[in-house]
């Protein structure tokens, strides 16, 4: 099983590296399972509803939250062709939508082999709890989406930059296999606007918000801030 590979938390030192490329700022991080016994600590082991598991600590989630930079944002210009997406950048001859859903496969029975054709295994989709057979149910969703980072400060990226975010699967909460009706309720909504139905997912669906933000270097609105912090202060 693939899933268990895709773990990545990156190290608080990132935060200072203003002066390198986004890219490289993900480049240079360490992967590993997270977690040193105190903060937040997730894999990319399966939970019951998500490619992931986090055991999310409240006061480190809100401090994570204060930590992010607050501005308006900015959504002029945006153009989902201004993030090349699903494309090979490992170049295992699988695109990125079809490495997420051989990774988040949970029947174990699917490879790169079985890319570029209708897969049948067995998906959980984190958003409404669904189980899923059939890969052309399932939408692969930015967890945070393609225009609200532009809006957050994509806008300034390279188109490298950003084809590495649309395509990104350092960890298992970047990318994530959704049924396409659960996607397109969520679209492009921040948390004060849309969160999953299923209050049970909700302290890890912030947790994984913020650790994109963070990861991306990504600023958050007034609102987006406010709605993650009374999240985060019911975990």
């Amino acid at each position: 099983m693939r899933a268990s590979r895709l773990v990545l938390l990156l190290p608080l030192a990132l935060l200072a590296a203003g002066c390198q490329d986004v890219a490289d700022l993900i480049d240079d991080a360490t992967t590993g399972p997270g977690g040193s016994g105190t903060g937040s600590e997730a894999s990319g082991e399966f939970s019951d509803t998500a490619p992931f598991t986090v055991t999310v600590d409240p006061a480190q989630l809100t401090a994570d939250i204060e930590a992010l930079a607050v501005a308006e944002e900015a959504n002029d210009g945006y153009d989902r062709s201004l993030f090349p997406h699903w494309k090979d950048d490992d170049g295992n001859g699988c695109d990125a939508r079809d490495d997420v859903l051989v990774a988040q496969d949970r029947s174990g029975n699917l490879t790169e082999a079985d890319c570029d054709a209708a897969m049948t295994g067995e998906w959980i989709s984190m958003y409404d709890g669904e189980t899923v057979t059939a890969s052309g149910d399932l939408d692969i969703d930015h967890f945070v989406p393609l225009k609200e980072a532009w809006g957050s400060g994509a806008v300034d990226w390279t188109t490298e930059d950003r084809q590495a975010y649309a395509n990104y699967q350092g960890n298992a909460w970047h990318l994530i296999a959704v049924t396409a009706s659960s996607n397109r309720s969520k679209s492009d909504q921040d948390p004060a606007e849309w969160m999953p139905e299923d209050a049970a997912v909700h302290c890890a669906y912030v947790w994984a918000w913020v650790e994109v933000k963070t990861e991306w270097h990504l600023s958050v609105d007034e609102a987006e801030r406010a709605a993650l912090l009374d999240y985060a202060g019911q975990c």
